[in-house]
């Protein structure tokens, strides 16, 4: 059986680099060699931090913050972070901060939580107008903990 050469369209070389974590695939190239980057068609915007709801703790060191990452023209969204609490309902966690594009479409990632009753992954999303919620949370299963390392999504 013979399979057709492989394509170098913008789906193959966007599938090629999300099958690495982003920042393996960025950090090498934006760090270590910012022209090499810039001519591959990899830009990433500096870190920030996201505007935590009253009550949304950040766990030390940890500091949530998102990014964009430009890959051939695609934009990506990377978060990083922890934030600790006690959530029993579905919760909104963070804004987006001011002067952030806003994604035109909702934007959701599985995340890892604490362990309860054997589930250990929620969802992270951020809707159209910036606003940052975490769902999968109830009475009988609260969230403790969400780590945001996990987020590399499609922006625009």
């Amino acid at each position: 059986m013979s399979h057709a050469p492989q394509s170098r369209d913008r789906r193959s070389i966007l599938g090629a680099a999300l099958g690495l974590p982003a920042g393996l695939a960025v950090a090498g190239l934006a760090a270590a060699a910012p022209a090499a980057a810039a001519e591959a068609g990899i830009t990433a915007d500096p870190w920030v931090d996201l505007v935590l709801e009253p009550g949304i703790t950040a766990t030390a060191g940890a500091v949530p913050q998102v990014r964009i990452v430009t890959i051939a023209g695609t934009a990506f969204l990377q978060a990083r972070g922890q934030i600790t609490g006690s959530w029993t309902a579905d919760t909104r966690i963070a804004t987006l901060p001011t002067g952030f594009a806003r994604p035109t479409w909702y934007v959701r990632a599985p995340v890892p939580r604490n362990n309860s009753q054997g589930i250990n992954a929620c969802r992270f999303e951020i809707n159209p107008a910036g606003s940052v919620t975490v769902y999968g949370a109830n009475a009988g299963n609260p969230i403790t903990w969400v780590q945001l390392d996990s987020v590399q999504a499609i922006w625009r």
